[in-house]
């Protein structure tokens, strides 16, 4: 539960689970958590990258039906990444408990892994587009020392204590040889890289002065010194992590709330400058890519989506650019279905450069169980038209309220990507204080959530929130609305129009 709330708070906070998961990526890779737990993390960054998409649904919140077509675009993301987790993560635990080891997830992924270890080269990397051409500028904001962020996320080393030790060099070089510390390479390799000269001259090898164990690290995977502790708290936890940038001089916690608040305005400035100039480049263009839209298969949809998303590097911006579309009815909610599904599979591709990177079986493991669970979560909620009904029909409900209810889209990211995860990691850290306690709140939130579903469906508690009269109100402003988009389109045929579908798409997207 802990491992899925994480993987859901820190995507919304970095609002890319490009980033989120290559971080866990690394993590892995470093030894600093295993497969197995990273596997719910990584459920959780599918959920949270959502967030971003949601939000921009909110651009349309001056007219109802525009905002209920978007937020429905938006949140269809949202039910299906919510579905697969609900799906996959059970079926991960009941054979992971059942086998020891792992899930159905883990096995494939370690299989694909073993059979690829062998043949990867690590230097056909490809770098994001858009990385390449906002870092000058984010660098004239903020330049951070990633090294020294490293190296704070994988921890400082731990003290060990040797058998036996040279007395008489430590005493004559005035060295402490009553502790050492082993440094993994990952590690090893930041202490380099924050100051290469310090990195010579502060860092005391053990060699000479452990005697006993002989062997007192993991050979070479990791590097025995004397100092780590002290190294670590001199130019890891004493150094600045920002270094450049005109926030500089702001300090560390200044500096961090002002690119904070820059970052969000330049966010909302950008969302609103997208949602006006898709208005007036393709409004006029409504009908026509409507018809070639709702002519695309589904499954070139997805591989739109995907390819989409591999070029730009992030399902946060593919999807964004959707749900404008969505919003003025240019794209039909049958259509953004497939192509968040493709945008899901296409952020898996970060991650895969990540663990070919860290060049480690494990690292490797976790990125295809992210690649894994995209495209198996499509199998089970996509090509069966009764299973793809449950995520359409969820998010048209949720647009509806959104219609009706100004505050939906609000309460619902507050709820859903917020209250939900912290209720979530209470709950874990209610457990890890006392079972006993854990239970019985459990218990509490089970009935709670149990009541909440037999008010809103058997006592109807659904109706008193919008009633009948005003879902038909709202439903029949949709129809109408898209009926004077489409120029009442029954009356043509694609053929008379002489629509490119393929052109017409592709500058929509």
């Amino acid at each position: 539960i802990s491992g899925l709330m994480t993987g859901i708070l820190a995507t919304v906070m970095v609002q890319s689970s490009s980033t989120s998961t290559s971080i866990v990526v690394g993590l892995v890779g470093a030894d600093q958590i295993g497969v197995h737990d990273a596997i719910p993390i990584i459920m959780g960054a599918n959920i949270g990258t959502s967030v971003t998409n949601t939000i921009v649904s909110l651009g349309q919140v001056g007219n109802p039906v525009d905002l209920q077509r978007a937020f429905s675009g938006a949140t269809v993301h949202d039910m299906f990444n919510l579905l697969s987790v609900c799906t996959l993560l059970p079926i991960e635990l009941i054979i992971g408990a059942f086998e020891g080891t792992g899930g159905l997830l883990y096995w494939l992924s370690n299989a694909i892994s073993d059979g690829l270890m062998g043949a990867i080269n690590p230097d056909a990397m490809f770098t994001s587009p858009i990385k390449e051409i906002t870092a000058p500028v984010a660098k004239l904001v903020l330049s951070n020392d990633k090294y020294i962020i490293n190296a704070l996320s994988l921890g400082e080393p731990t003290p060990l204590t040797p058998t036996e030790t040279n007395s008489t060099s430590c005493t004559a070089d005035q060295k402490d040889c009553s502790k050492y510390f082993c440094v993994r390479n990952v590690l090893d390799s930041n202490f380099k890289k924050i100051s290469s000269s310090a990195y010579k001259e502060k860092l005391t090898k053990c060699s000479g002065y452990i005697t006993a164990p002989v062997e007192p690290c993991r050979g070479e995977q990791e590097h025995c010194y004397l100092d780590a502790d002290l190294y670590y708290d001199s130019y890891v936890n004493k150094r600045k992590i920002i270094k450049g940038g005109f926030v500089e001089d702001a300090g560390e916690a200044g500096g961090g709330i002002i690119t904070l608040i820059l970052a969000i305005l330049l966010l909302s400035g950008g969302l609103i400058g997208v949602t006006k100039l898709l208005s007036k480049v393709l409004l006029g263009k409504a009908r026509k890519a409507l018809v070639a839209a709702s002519m695309m298969n589904d499954y070139f949809a997805i591989l739109v989506g995907t390819g989409v998303t591999i070029i730009v590097q992030s399902s946060s911006v593919t999807t964004s650019a959707l749900t404008p579309l969505c919003g003025m009815g240019v794209l039909k909610l049958e259509k953004m279905l497939p192509l968040s599904l493709g945008a899901n599979i296409g952020t898996t591709v970060t991650a895969l450069i990540a663990g070919l990177a860290e060049l480690k079986h494990d690292a490797l493991q976790i990125a295809f169980v992210h690649f894994l669970f995209n495209v198996i979560g499509i199998c089970i909620w996509f090509p069966f038209p009764p299973m793809r009904a449950v995520p359409l029909n969820a998010s048209r409900t949720l647009g509806m309220y959104a219609a009706h209810l100004r505050a939906t889209p609000a309460v619902y990211l507050l709820t859903v990507f917020v209250a939900l995860p912290g209720l979530g990691l209470a709950l874990s850290a209610v457990f890890d204080a006392s079972v006993v306690a854990g239970v019985f709140v459990l218990f509490f939130v089970l009935a709670a959530l149990g009541w909440f579903v037999y008010w809103w469906v058997r006592m109807e508690g659904c109706y008193r929130v919008l009633s009948k009269e005003d879902r038909d109100r709202v439903n029949e402003q949709l129809a109408k609305a898209e009926a004077d988009l489409l120029g009442f389109v029954n009356q043509t045929s694609p053929q008379k129009e002489d629509v490119d579908s393929v052109d017409v798409i592709a500058s929509a997207i």
